[in-house]
């Protein structure tokens, strides 16, 4: 057991060196070793391994302190990327990342609406990611791996999807293995969500915090929350459903099977809906014509469009929504006090004032003691949050698991 032991050390002590050297962008040895706790002759032999699988390179000096200038270190990030990838209901994002986690490539296309069916998702799905690789021109060795992004609920553990209530082909898919079989390359799946929040913990509006709760006011509502600085998945792994929590006992029965969801009441899907039934009790609208018309024409986005043009009964509609998806971030908030709550999705980015309605009315919701201590941030990410989430997925398993292949197959 002594040299197993030893292994499990050393790799501990690699994986927190190069760990350092990201999260700081560029240190040197001494700083690295001040910061960990280990010697400086530990540091400096993991650190000549690092070089040597060409995974950090020398990037100049500090200033000095007293005699020669220290070498600093930083991640070499063109030597390996990652592929994320985000699927909702209308639309498939690919972000290809560096070992940064800065955006290398990126690509996006319409879900097609025979998505729906078990076949026709994967296929989508699979040309996608060919199709993005394809046009990235990077060689395969150079690609860690495929992090998907998918609607929940799902085992990230083994890898299956299990009942998507808005994307019902996917029901008990085993995706991962479907991936990983036709792309011969490590694949993760997680729920969309989750994968949006540590996006954002790494890259957008959760820098800095270890505690971040996200929610993504889409066609769906679906959250994700990081405590202290993990995806927190809950026994088993169905945590961060708040879309599916009741927030009107009275209200329509949703796609999970409950009634008075948040999702249901306050979704992209729940204000479509709405339009429907309020043009059909003759409300007036500036795409009301259309509507009549040809129904399925009328998308969250002409109904978002129509809002930002003044629309009155478009903004009446996300106002309500707003109100709704307040008082379930009230309620998160005074049961888990978060840093940071993140908020994003579809409603939130393309009308500007939702996210102004969701924070004041959430603050006011809380204990007014802590109420200048949250912070409720709009989503950095943008629409793209889901697949560099994904992609960041692929580079935390390099980061603390995946790095001791790569140096044995360098030594070998």
């Amino acid at each position: 057991m002594k040299g197993t032991n030893n292994r499990r050390v050393k790799s501990m002590n690699r994986s927190t060196v190069l760990q350092y050297i990201r999260n700081q962008g560029q240190i040197s040895k001494a700083d690295i070793a001040q910061q960990t706790h280990l010697s400086f002759t530990a540091v400096t032999n993991i650190i000549e391994e690092l070089i040597s699988c060409q995974v950090i390179c020398e990037s100049g000096y500090d200033e000095s302190s007293g005699g020669r200038k220290p070498q600093l270190y930083k991640l070499k990030k063109d030597r390996y990327y990652s592929v994320g990838i985000h699927l909702s209901i209308t639309r498939i994002r690919v972000a290809i990342l560096d070992l940064e986690g800065n955006i290398y490539a990126q690509y996006e296309t319409v879900t097609n609406k025979d998505t729906f069916q078990t076949n026709a998702i994967i296929l989508q799905l699979i040309t996608c990611l060919e199709e993005a690789i394809a046009d990235s021109k990077l060689e395969r060795s150079k690609i860690l791996g495929i992090g998907m992004g998918i609607p929940g609920p799902l085992n990230p553990f083994d890898g299956i999807v299990l009942s998507p209530p808005n994307m019902k082909g996917l029901e008990s898919v085993p995706l991962k293995q479907i991936i990983t079989d036709h792309f011969q390359l490590e694949t993760f799946i997680e729920k969309d969500a989750n994968l949006i929040a540590l996006g954002e913990y790494w890259q957008g509006a959760g820098r800095g915090k270890k505690n971040v709760f996200y929610l993504d006011a889409d066609v769906g509502i679906g959250s994700g929350l990081i405590v202290d600085s993990k995806l927190y998945h809950g026994f088993p792994y169905g945590a961060g459903e708040v879309g599916h929590g009741t927030i009107n006992i009275d209200g329509p029965r949703c796609n999970c099977g409950n009634y008075g969801c948040l999702e249901v009441v306050a979704s992209g899907l729940a204000i479509m809906r709405r339009v429907s039934e309020e043009i059909r009790r003759g409300a007036d609208a500036s795409f009301r014509a259309q509507y009549l018309a040809d129904e399925e024409s009328v998308t969250i986005y002409t109904i978002l469009d129509a809002a930002n043009d003044g629309d009155v009964l478009a903004k009446q509609l996300l106002q309500e929504s707003a109100r709704y998806v307040s008082i379930a971030i009230g309620n998160v908030i005074n049961l888990l006090m978060p840093e940071i709550v993140i908020i994003g999705g579809t409603l939130t980015h393309n009308y500007t004032p939702y996210f102004e309605l969701i924070k004041e009315s959430a603050l006011n919701r809380i204990f007014s003691s802590f109420a200048q201590n949250i912070h409720i941030e709009r989503s950095e990410l943008g629409m793209l949050g889901g697949a560099v989430g994904a992609g960041t997925l692929i580079l935390e398993n390099f980061f603390s698991k995946n790095l001791d292949d790569l140096l044995d197959s360098v030594h070998n």
